[in-house]
């Protein structure tokens, strides 16, 4: 993995130690860039750091809640609707019509606590939805993907359960 910039490596290592403390287990290191995986019920959650600017990085927490579910409007309808009624992080779309589900932050401000809040809400969130989706518009969670070998869309090499 290839940092961008001394502020992204900085934050990235702050934020894999916090992950570590926080949940009581290594997340698995993305190859390609700079990001911890871990799996949560049926959930894949990804927290990705990005340089932004030459001193700062930005802390990306985000699932790819659901992918190959039918993009119909009333879908689209309800995704915009929940996302009124969240705290932190939105529902998206990918440019693959992946159903994701993110949060950001600002890396050289962020704390523990913040990072926990960050990472515990997508958790929450993508493991809720991801069966309300897939059992309403189909599609597949990570799980299922991982299952069937087709989670590398997303950057992962996991091995499968």
């Amino acid at each position: 993995m290839e940092f961008q910039t001394t502020a992204q490596e900085a934050c990235y290592e702050k934020v894999t130690t916090w992950i570590q403390e926080i949940f009581g287990r290594c997340p698995c290191a993305r190859p390609d860039i700079p990001g911890l995986g871990m799996f949560v019920g049926s959930a894949l959650v990804e927290v990705l750091v990005f340089a932004w600017d030459k001193d700062d990085a930005v802390i990306n927490t985000r699932s790819y809640v659901v992918v190959g579910a039918e993009l119909k409007p009333d879908l689209m309808r309800y995704l915009l609707e929940e996302n009124a009624k969240m705290m932190f992080g939105a529902f998206g779309i990918s440019p693959d019509n992946e159903i994701l589900f993110e949060h950001s932050i600002v890396g050289s401000t962020c704390d523990k606590k913040e990072i926990e809040a960050s990472v515990k809400a997508v958790m929450e969130i993508a493991d809720d939805y991801d069966d309300k989706i897939v059992s309403r518009w189909g599609g597949k969670r990570a799980l299922d993907r991982i299952h069937a070998g087709t989670l590398s869309s997303t950057g992962w090499s996991l091995p499968t359960l």
